[in-house]
């Protein structure tokens, strides 16, 4: 019971860790820069987190279910998959390259496309780490990294012209490197490029549902903001990604739990009926910790919100009570994509997450064409997340129900069984 404590301490710390050095660049980048830059940034910022999330599910929802396999598989397995996300990564830095440079801002396009494959790579070793059943490692690497991003933070704010964005990104993305030579030397365990072809076309399709699942909701993301940048401004970008941001410690709970549920659930053998009740007790924990953050941070210090995203502040505070619906509803999201991925269910859940992002897409484009304003598209985010949040709470129940009647029947006829074979 104490190594389970100690195990489930370091998985949050470490998504914590691990999303405190991504916020901490944006805080960073706030600070100085206008409402227009920072909006620029974020999108661009956005098609990193959405590979994040490609490979979180194609190489580490694999490594989790790989829990009660031995050291050496799970090690070669992780060998593959952070080699695979460097090469993946190689290719995400391009288009955001591109991108960057369509927003006239080349020189924040090469920091990303230097930062994209180190920020992956490390990712996906992260993953290697909970499968051991070792998140200690994750943990002092992400730790690494976030220190050193809170010095760029710090800096940030004594000096304000000190660093550019470029330079700032430049830093972020060698304190990833610093944090990656860490679990490499910690695990033992060099990204391996050679073999990536054949190793990937081994369970392809569930690979690929997995990370798409994953990949999906921030390319959703990316669109939304998109789609309010066109009919808004880029200030909507700043408004929405800031208000995200604020919100960020609370997420880390939310993308902490696969983390957590899966390996741990896999070891010790429990049932969908177990796993759906912790997922849902969490659920309600979360959702009442998001509309509690989202309702009472615009009631924060002028001053501090300031220090945290500049006069992007001004703009964010509109929205948090909205996006904090949002994430209210998305806790319940998060337990029920849970549930199936536990049982290893790529396919119903890359179905359910194609749904939710086209429902998010089709309402916030809406949302954004008729009111022509952030809080708009907000209101349509926390209405699709709520909408979606239902229909799988209660697709979730009725196969909760579905499956006791199996078993209550199950057991009934087992038991006629052995009351015929006694009488015999």
């Amino acid at each position: 019971m104490a190594n389970l404590r100690l195990r489930v301490v370091y998985s949050v710390g470490d998504q914590v860790l691990s999303s405190v050095s991504n916020a901490v660049i944006l805080f960073a980048m706030a600070g100085p820069s206008s409402v227009a830059e920072f909006g620029l940034a974020v999108l661009v910022f956005s098609i990193i987190t959405a590979s994040i999330g490609f490979v979180r599910g194609a190489a580490g929802t694999p490594l989790l279910l790989m829990s009660a396999n031995s050291h050496r598989s799970i090690r070669v397995e992780s060998q593959f998959a952070s080699g695979a996300a460097a090469i993946l990564g190689i290719g995400v830095g391009v288009i955001a390259l591109v991108v960057s440079i369509g927003l006239s801002e080349p020189s924040v396009g090469i920091a990303y496309a230097v930062a994209a494959p180190i920020v992956l790579c490390q990712d996906a070793l992260r993953f290697s780490s909970m499968s051991h059943g070792d998140p200690k490692h994750a943990f002092f690497s992400d730790a690494l990294w976030a220190a050193l991003s809170l010095v760029v933070l710090g800096v940030s704010w004594i000096s304000p012209d000190a660093l550019s964005i470029p330079e700032m990104i430049w830093l972020w993305s060698g304190a990833g490197f610093v944090a990656l030579v860490y679990l490499v030397v910690a695990l033992q365990t060099r990204p391996r490029l050679r073999g990536v072809i054949e190793w990937s076309r081994m369970y392809w399709r569930h690979r690929v549902r997995f990370g798409f699942e994953a990949g999906i909701d921030q390319l959703a993301a990316i669109v939304v903001v998109s789609v309010s940048t066109v009919y808004i401004g880029t200030e909507a970008a700043a408004s929405l990604r800031g208000a995200v941001t604020v919100l960020g410690p609370f997420a880390v709970l939310i993308s902490s739990l696969p983390l957590i549920v899966i390996p741990e659930s896999i070891r010790a053998g429990h049932s969908p009926k177990q796993i759906w009740r912790t997922l849902a007790l969490t659920a309600w924990i979360t959702s009442m910790m998001a509309l509690t953050i989202g309702f009472l941070a615009p009631f924060a210090p002028d001053v501090l919100g300031r220090m945290l995203l500049g006069d992007s502040w001004e703009v964010a505070i509109h929205v948090l009570p909205f996006l904090g619906l949002e994430y209210a509803a998305v806790c319940w999201i998060s337990g029920a994509y849970n549930y199936y991925r536990a049982q290893a269910a790529s396919e119903r859940l890359m179905k359910y997450r194609i749904i939710q992002s086209i429902t998010s897409i089709v309402i916030c484009t809406v949302a954004a064409a008729v009111s022509r304003t952030a809080v708009g598209v907000a209101v349509g985010l926390a209405l699709s997340a709520a909408l979606i949040a239902s229909v799988l709470v209660v697709q979730v129940m009725r196969e909760q129900r579905i499956r006791s009647r199996k078993t209550e029947s199950t057991q009934v006829v087992s038991s006629v069984g052995q009351l015929v074979g006694s009488s015999r």
